[in-house]
């Protein structure tokens, strides 16, 4: 398994972290989980096409991940596109109706190729990939999801956003990679989001074998601070994401 950063960064808007937004190549496939305001841009700076995509996943609607969703739909029915394999977006409970009143009416599903939506909770085997989710404490309004991936006994974890939660620690027990929010450090913590020392204690806890931590806010503090405060709790292989970083599992 393999991936990139797309975007490390939340909503705001930042010439250094675009909006959240990951890719993952696991074998013959291909994911985006995740796709704020620019992913699609970056995705090309990646070297990787929307063209190629088995699927997208979406851990939960608030603008900042889903941002490029309504620009993907309407690429993948451009002239030109000769795509046959099927496509699937899934998402958190509810996103259905969500995608059919918010994104269908300025974005038609494309019909030349399978498409289809399928809401969380996933326990699913697509070839030799596994697919599991798990439900995050984020917003009061929106469900939202973590999506795990496991192949060749490899897994890789991507929170979404979230607070300290102890069912996603235990789905994330042991992960050889956990690319986890990390939104603001300790003095600024916010409900709904983690903060850095917050991450090293997460990830001690879980066993996590590597961490990478993502969406930064750009007024929290400088890398540095971040760094230091997860590092306080966490002793294990660290990583502070930036955009177009590459990982491998």
């Amino acid at each position: 398994m393999q991936g990139i950063l797309l975007g490390s960064g939340t909503g705001v808007p930042s010439l250094r972290r675009n909006a959240p937004g990951y890719f993952l190549e696991v074998g013959t496939h291909q994911f985006l989980i995740d796709c704020g305001s620019g992913t699609l841009l970056q995705l090309e700076r990646a070297g990787k096409s929307f063209k190629n995509l088995d699927a997208l996943f979406i851990t939960h609607v608030h603008a900042d991940h889903i941002g490029d969703l309504t620009p993907l739909i309407h690429a993948m029915q451009l002239p030109g596109l000769h795509r046959e394999k099927p496509f699937t977006l899934f998402g958190p409970p509810g996103f259905t109706e969500f995608f059919d009143r918010i994104v269908a009416p300025v974005a038609t599903p494309p019909s030349a190729f399978p498409f289809q939506i399928v809401e969380t909770p996933l326990n699913l085997k697509m070839e030799d990939v596994i697919i599991q989710s798990c439900p995050t404490l984020h917003s009061d309004r929106f469900h939202s999801s973590a999506y795990g991936f496991k192949s060749q006994g490899r897994s890789v974890v991507f929170s979404g956003d979230t607070d300290f939660d102890l069912g996603l620690m235990s789905f994330c027990q042991e992960a050889d990679l956990v690319i986890l929010e990390c939104s603001t450090l300790d003095e600024e913590k916010v409900k709904g989001h983690m903060s850095a020392g917050l991450c090293g204690h997460f990830a001690t806890q879980a066993h996590i074998k590597r961490l990478i931590l993502s969406h930064f806010y750009p007024i929290a503090g400088p890398d540095s601070m971040f760094f230091a405060e997860c590092r306080r709790h966490y002793l294990g292989p660290l990583d502070l994401g930036s955009d177009l970083m590459a990982f491998f599992i």
